[in-house]
């Protein structure tokens, strides 16, 4: 397009005074393409799908612990915590994972900041809205796709506030072509009662594919009626459906017969021979018909109806939320089952990267399939490591107990402290920390000395973990490379391996970076702010909407606390353990640290296991800080049920966990008060 000399003058008059080029200008400047007739959503934060591709933090994946032992080169199934972006990003380094996913289903809060609420249990309440929730989906979608297999399927449960904007994005992202259904699925009931609105009674799955070639299984359920849902009989039906087809005979019950005039059989000869030897197919005298010759025919073949129906996109048969893991939002099994079931084989990789309860993994475990799950929050892990130990091999979690498959918790963006670096093996601290700055692997020299691999165009070396970088040492590095060195350069190291307090060196107008393990990314390596996601300290806030940016490594809080046991006034049991914190104080090595008013305000929940069996932390109950506030900071349970040791887990709102085990011997017995 050409633009005439008068707007070039009005545009290059606003640049040169720095003003707003007006909104009026776009289709000026960027006319649409005539040829595009697709439908975009175009919103102030949209990024572009190159830059999220790329500049989106990749953050190694960090062993925590192994349950269950596999045989060397054998899939082991993977819970990750942390950042589900970040983890994303990541997997596709990994050539088991990034193409290899047969299915993903995803159940993400609903960007809404209501607080839903069901049996008086609060659900959520989404931290982030509009614009902001879309984009934050958005870039989860792009990255979710690449993992996908060619033929692999997703299905994204989404409310009503929403889901139409994100079906417009699954359509940019997947391509509207590779929509395969809306469907239909109950949800929490709010009775408002309201004269001027309906109640919401459902929510939406969106189901796509990645390409055209994908598998989906029919799936049956009992034949229910259309009208009350209810389960009914199968019945004897007319044989015929609208419509002439050729041949029109059929050989029924040893005689050759014409259709009804303007129909045809609904069956092929195969069919009807089949159906015959099960019984399924009769002569009902009473009833006659005029076939397609005119002629008067007494009997007229029905078939009896099945026991089962193939499911549609009407799936209000299921329960839209259970409370099975005493996890708020926690989807039905049976509800996975179908999904899982109709877009996957047994052995394929099932992945959920809003994983909450563990509905996924847990099914994806009892239908034989290999998983990987990923949530930024806590209680969510806790909760899904307590449901794979406590499975029953019958959907709904019924029936006898059943194993699950050895699998690896993970620590994604938020790691295990510094002493890790110090004791792993060479390599495995030279990839972690290669990785963890997202620098490309390339061994070279300068003019003798060895480099690992290269940042933004520069040379990066990952100091050893036994010595200690001094300033001495920077400057013979710079006597040995600087001749070859641009601008600047970096170096790896363990934080108690630096000597000196500041984030780079400066030496001739070449500057040396120094990127510690484990302190936080410079904000001027990658010119953006970074960010943790914070823990809820009430029921209100799980499952919040909040991105990590970067990373940072555990610092457990500093925790005093009384244990005791007392006989309850107020409460119809025979005792109570209490646990009254009496300190609890984040610890922050950050250079802007968050600020509380009171140090207790920091804490995120406590979470006990009554009966700690010394192997894994088995999540008997969970308790919030807001609650615990207003118990005086006091937290009661059960004592009659606890065993000989007691699992205790402070949490603060940024991750960090102190944890206690406690004997009974250790609570005390006290008096009221």
């Amino acid at each position: 397009m050409q633009i005439d000399t008068e707007l070039k003058e009005k545009l290059l008059e606003l640049i040169e005074q720095d003003k707003p080029i007006p909104a009026t200008y776009k289709n000026l400047l960027f006319p649409p393409e005539e040829q595009s007739q697709e439908i975009e959503i175009i919103y102030g934060c949209k990024e572009r799908k190159e830059d999220i591709l790329a500049d989106t933090m990749s953050v190694p994946f960090q062993v925590v612990k192994q349950f269950g032992k596999s045989k060397e080169g054998q899939w082991e199934n993977k819970l990750i915590f942390g950042d589900n972006l970040q983890a994303l990003k990541f997997m596709l380094k990994d050539p088991e994972i990034k193409g290899r996913v047969k299915l993903i289903y995803i159940d993400p809060p609903f960007g809404t900041g209501d607080l839903y609420d069901a049996s008086g249990v609060p659900a959520y309440s989404a931290a982030l809205q509009g614009a902001a929730f879309v984009e934050f989906l958005r870039k989860r979608l792009i990255l979710l796709k690449e993992l996908l297999d060619y033929d692999g399927s997703i299905y994204v449960r989404i409310d009503y506030h929403f889901g139409h904007y994100v079906k417009a994005i699954l359509d940019e992202v997947f391509d509207k072509n590779n929509f395969r259904n809306e469907i239909v699925i109950n949800r929490f009931r709010k009775r408002t009662f309201e004269s001027n609105v309906f109640d919401v009674g459902t929510d939406s799955i969106f189901f796509y594919t990645k390409g055209g070639s994908y598998g989906l299984k029919k799936i049956t359920k009992p034949r229910t009626c259309s009208f009350c849902g209810n389960q009914i009989e199968p019945e004897w039906r007319g044989m015929s459906s609208p419509g002439i087809r050729r041949p029109p005979e059929r050989k029924i019950l040893g005689k050759i017969m014409l259709p009804p005039k303007g129909r045809h059989w609904t069956f092929k000869q195969e069919r009807i021979k089949s159906m015959e030897a099960e019984g399924k197919i009769r002569i009902n005298k009473k009833v006659s018909y005029t076939d397609i010759e005119g002629n008067r025919v007494q009997g007229l073949p029905e078939y009896l109806q099945t026991d089962t129906i193939v499911v549609d996109s009407n799936w209000t048969d299921l329960k839209g939320y259970v409370f099975g893991s005493k996890y708020p939002t926690e989807n039905p099994e049976e509800l996975l089952e179908r999904v899982i079931d109709a877009s996957s084989e047994e052995g394929g990789l099932v992945l959920d990267c809003f994983a909450g309860s563990g509905t996924t993994g847990a099914v994806a475990e009892k239908l034989g399939r290999r998983w990987i799950m990923v949530d930024s929050s806590k209680l969510a892990i806790y909760t899904m490591i307590k449901r794979m130990f406590n499975l029953k091999e019958k959907i709904g979690n019924k029936g006898k107990r059943l194993k699950a498959k050895p699998f690896v918790l993970y620590n994604a963006g938020l790691y295990e402290d510094h002493g890790y670096i110090l004791t792993v093996g060479e390599q495995q601290y030279k990839t972690f920390a290669l990785e963890l700055f997202q620098v490309e692997p390339k061994e070279f020299d300068i003019n003798g000395l060895e480099m690992d691999g290269v940042l933004f165009n520069c040379p990066v070396k990952v100091f050893s973990q036994k010595g200690y970088l001094t300033e001495e040492y920077v400057g013979e590095l710079h006597d040995t490379v600087c001749e070859q060195l641009k601008a600047r350069m970096f170096i790896i190291a363990p934080a108690s391996r630096v000597y000196f307090l500041q984030d780079y060196i400066e030496k001739d107008g070449i500057r040396y970076y120094v990127l510690r393990i484990p302190y936080s990314v410079i904000d001027e390596l990658h010119k953006r702010a970074f960010t943790r996601p914070m823990q809820p300290a009430s029921a209100g806030e799980i499952n919040q909407l909040v991105e990590q940016v970067g990373f940072d490594f555990i610092h457990p809080p500093n925790v005093e606390a009384r244990y005791y046991r007392r006989k309850p006034k107020d409460r119809l049991v025979s005792e109570e353990l209490v646990i009254e914190i009496v300190k609890f104080e984040p610890v922050q090595r950050s250079k802007e640290p968050i600020e509380f008013k009171d140090p207790k305000d920091a804490l995120s929940m406590v979470l006990i296991d009554k009966d700690y069996n010394g192997e894994y932390f088995d999540m008997s109950y969970y308790f919030f800080k807001d609650e615990i506030k207003k118990e005086g900071w006091k937290i009661r349970t059960l004592g009659d049920h606890a065993g000989q040791k007691v699992a205790i887990i402070y949490l603060d709102v940024l991750g960090n966990e102190r944890v206690e085990v406690k004997s009974a011997k250790d609570f005390k017995m006290r008096k009221n008060g």
